[in-house]
């Protein structure tokens, strides 16, 4: 289990996992302001408007509810 930091809000908790085909996705943790990290996903093939990166399609309490049906 990966433990929360307040201190870090925002920041990676750990490195980042690439799933899904041709590594379409990536899963990391993040530290919140709150009690737990929450885990956030990305997708390669759609882009951020505001920053031109892989846009975060799904946040979640668990890494499992954050890959759901994206496997």
């Amino acid at each position: 289990m990966i433990k929360n930091d307040a201190n870090k809000a925002g920041q990676l908790a750990a490195k980042k996992k690439l799933f899904g085909g041709y590594s379409r996705y990536a899963i990391a943790p993040i530290h919140t302001r709150f009690d737990a990290v929450e885990w956030f996903v990305w997708d390669a093939e759609i882009t951020d408007e505001t920053t031109g990166k892989p846009s975060v399609i799904r946040q979640a309490a668990t890494e499992q509810e954050a890959i759901e049906g994206l496997e």
